[in-house]
């Protein structure tokens, strides 16, 4: 199913220019170099996420020893600074008028926040330390979220605003998916070889139920050269985690200096259409 969505990206370029009787959106959108900077952002920004926040509670819960409730609250202080601030980025691109700068901005926040992960993905690593990056992340999200959706909505009519939010919606949820299974992939390839080479020799036979469950892996006291083995066969798959979660940084850099720069207070007195909506 992961193949076939991204193969049917092409095939709608395709089937909107050639066999179409009615397009779903003009095609001058499909090629228009903001709208494809702010999809490619969007989803490379979920691989990215997802390619080391997939397993994270599980790695709270057993290397951490956090209870699911806490192990919850450090996982969503991520989603819960994303929204919060989510207001006061829209108040600064409303005074500023740029959203390409102010999505730049978002750039140091996300690499910080994943980059730092590398060296305190490590059981010594204090827990509020990993709540910070939890934040850094959060932020430098939620910037390229909200600027992402204005800046398709800066050079689109107001009429296709509709159908090019689909596409870049489709963009992000094909990159969470793709994030999921490069997470699924490291895990289950690297996770059970780790824990076979760490366990002691009289626990090799129990790599797979060890493997299985989370239970049995928070089972073992502390000083157990059994959680010695878990704890560290953890840090090694969550360092692979994060180093290739960090890898696309560079790629969202690249998607936001594609996009123009347009000063949105100016649109109405240069285009001369509707450009917003009106609440009252």
């Amino acid at each position: 199913m992961l193949v076939i969505s991204i193969l049917c990206v092409p095939v709608l370029y395709i089937w909107e220019k050639k066999f179409t009787p009615v397009p779903f959106i003009k095609y001058k959108y499909l090629k228009e170099r903001t709208i494809i900077g702010s999809c490619l952002l969007y989803g490379i920004m979920f691989i990215s996420i997802f390619t080391w926040d997939a397993y994270y509670q599980s790695y709270l819960l057993v290397v951490h020893r956090q209870s699911i409730t806490h192990a919850g609250y450090i996982l969503n202080a991520f989603s819960l600074t994303s929204s919060f601030f989510g207001p006061f980025y829209g108040l600064l691109i409303r005074w500023t008028g740029d959203f390409k700068y102010t999505g730049l901005a978002g750039v140091p926040f996300v690499l910080l926040g994943t980059a730092l992960l590398i060296p305190y993905r490590s059981p010594s690593a204090p827990v509020g330390v990993l709540v910070v990056l939890q934040m850094l992340n959060g932020v430098g999200t939620g910037i390229w979220a909200a600027c992402g959706q204005i800046s398709i909505m800066a050079v689109t009519s107001h009429q296709e605003i509709a159908s090019v939010m689909a596409i870049w919606n489709l963009f992000g949820s094909i990159g969470a998916t793709v994030g999921y299974a490069i997470a699924g992939g490291l895990w289950n390839n690297i996770m059970p070889s780790a824990l076979n080479n760490n366990l002691p020799d009289y626990a090799k036979n129990r790599t797979a139920e060890i493997f299985g469950s989370v239970e049995i892996q928070m089972s073992f006291l502390d000083g157990d050269p059994i959680r010695d083995a878990i704890v560290a066969s953890y840090a090694d798959v969550q360092h692979k985690m994060v180093i290739t979660g960090a890898c696309f940084i560079p790629l969202c850099l690249a998607c936001v200096l594609a996009w123009k720069r347009i000063n949105i207070k100016k649109l109405e007195e240069e285009k001369g259409t509707q450009t917003k909506g009106q609440v009252f």
